[in-house]
């Protein structure tokens, strides 16, 4: 059974989803919002913290009971973007607090894929005791644009995958000559830096890491974006087209609607630390990686204060010891020495890295790796610049379907992203 999701619900809970996105990892980014059942007056919201602290539902009751320390709550209704769990973790159940608090009517956007909810669940509990409950698919909008990362790891065993690139006016994300370059405009920077805060990793491929030396660290912008995007196709500027929107093709155009968001600028900016995507690189030889790029990595761990970073090896290729214990230095997890070509063995290892959302930044060798396995919730993202220009170069090769479902003009670049159809 459905009701209508009034609309200052809807935006509560929308922020604070993406407000929890690529913060509560490996938990999903779950929003809550209790409303006075008379007056209708927004009472708490919140979202889920850091790993093994209050989900969201907890997190909301706490900051109500500050607001009545000492008396009976008034009579509130309930609103969360994913069934209340039903079993301990790091946390008790929050189907307990739904039973001691007793709200009128709870109503929730999806079904808990974790098995340990859904054989378990505690809705029926709440309805014994009087309380309504709903399952609201306008409130499951919001669900599939931000719990989708959470359901691939529990049900597919893989990480959702968002692959990106910056293509020059002709197509090309690279000239072919081996050298850094720079293609996407500044304003695209700010988007996608805030893009790097929403996932829970990033992934570059051997030649990147040659050629670019790269960081893939977050960094909050020193101020908000200057520029607004321009919806060319697509609606992503309309309640309506937002809505609509899916898997990763729903939460990038989140970003694109949130990243200039003073509030939600501010409190990434005062926990930058804790918004990092694990830094996921597939090394190549050992004579192709340079000093600068092993400093960089050791820089980035300190001021972020963790080893954030993880190394696939090419098995075909050997590393002495003094440069396998310096790269085990950078990471939490063990070195995982792959053949590059075992896609299975290679998702394998990110499920048990608790990975739900990664983003693939670039080359060929990755895009062919990962792009035939891709479905609906997975997307392609293409930045392209109407600046920079490459006489010749190298095109990116993706392999499956991809439907166009929305562009969106940033500065002098094209956003295009695409939705996998090949389910």
């Amino acid at each position: 059974m459905s009701s209508g999701l009034p609309d200052r619900i809807r935006e509560e809970l929308t922020r604070y989803s993406f407000i929890s996105t690529g913060y509560s990892s490996p938990n999903p980014p779950v929003a809550c919002v209790l409303e006075d059942a008379n007056t209708h007056q927004i009472l708490a919201s919140a979202s889920t913290q850091k790993n093994g602290q209050n989900h969201a539902e907890r997190e909301a009751y706490r900051l109500l009971r500050e607001k009545f320390p000492n008396g009976k709550l008034p009579n509130h209704n309930a609103y969360v973007t994913l069934e209340p769990c039903s079993h301990y973790g790091k946390t008790p159940p929050c189907i307990d607090l739904f039973l001691e608090e007793k709200p009128l009517r709870l109503e929730y956007g999806w079904k808990d894929p974790n098995p340990l909810v859904s054989s378990h669940s505690g809705l029926n509990k709440l309805t014994e005791i009087g309380v309504e409950v709903l399952e609201n698919t306008e409130l499951a909008e919001i669900s599939y644009k931000f719990l989708f990362g959470f359901k691939s790891r529990i049900e597919k065993r893989r990480p959702a995958f968002l692959l990106k690139t910056s293509l020059s006016k002709e197509g090309y994300f690279s000239s072919g000559e081996g050298l850094r370059e720079k293609i996407s405009s500044s304003e695209s920077d700010v988007f996608v830096s805030m893009l790097r805060a929403k996932v829970d990793a990033i992934l570059v491929g051997p030649n990147t890491v040659r050629v670019d030396d790269p960081g893939l660290d977050f960094r909050i912008p020193s101020s908000l974006p200057k520029a607004a995007p321009k919806i060319l196709d697509g609606a992503v500027n309309s309640n309506i087209g937002r809505n609509s929107y899916k898997g990763f093709s729903g939460l990038v155009s989140e970003v694109l609607g949130y990243s200039s968001h003073p509030e939600v600028f501010q409190i990434h900016k005062e926990k930058e630390k804790d918004y990092q995507p694990l830094r996921v690189f597939f090394l190549p030889d050992q004579n192709s990686i340079s000093q600068n790029f092993l400093e960089k990595q050791k820089n980035i761990n300190e001021r972020i204060e963790k080893k954030n970073a993880a190394f696939f090896l090419d098995e075909k290729k050997s590393y002495d010891s003094n440069f396998l214990n310096t790269i085990q230095n950078l990471s939490k997890f063990p070195l995982e020495k792959v053949s590059f070509s075992d896609i299975s063995r290679i998702l394998e290892v990110l499920h048990s890295w608790e990975i739900n959302t990664a983003l693939v930044e670039g080359g060929n060798f990755l895009y062919k790796l990962f792009s035939h396995i891709l479905s609906e919730d997975d997307a392609i993202l293409q930045i392209r610049s109407n600046t920079v220009s490459f006489p010749k170069g190298i095109l990116p090769e993706w392999k499956g379907k991809f439907s166009m479902e929305w562009k969106a003009e940033l500065g002098s670049d094209l956003w295009e992203l695409g939705r996998c159809s090949q389910d």
